[in-house]
């Protein structure tokens, strides 16, 4: 909830060190929880700007092509983000009757 709070919020009022000391409490939080529902690691391992193949019957969804895409696989190009995949999803079935519209339910101190 902490982070879609972060993006929300009208960032052009606050000082420059005010935003960075906050997105460093909301980039460790979020990190945690990623870390705790998923095992993430790179689509591609080598360096951004190194030159990697794209083999054919490659994964679309896996890979985006951009610039000058024309002809078939094998393609060459540089590497511009290496992408990340889920190597393993830990996400507990929702409960019965939850609304899986709610991204952060509202909190309500008594």
């Amino acid at each position: 909830g902490r982070l879609v709070d972060f993006l929300e919020e009208d960032l052009t009022g606050f000082p420059d060190a005010s935003i960075g000391a906050a997105a460093r409490t909301v980039h460790a939080g979020c990190k945690r929880a990623i870390e705790a529902m998923f095992q993430l690691e790179p689509v591609f391992r080598e360096a951004e700007g190194a030159r990697v193949t794209v083999a054919p019957g490659f994964d679309a969804g896996a890979i985006r092509l951009s610039g000058n895409v024309v002809g078939q696989p094998p393609f060459q190009g540089a590497l511009r983000h290496h992408g990340w995949r889920a190597r393993e999803v830990k996400l507990p079935p929702p409960p019965d009757g939850k609304d899986l519209t709610v991204v952060a339910p509202a909190e309500v101190e008594l």
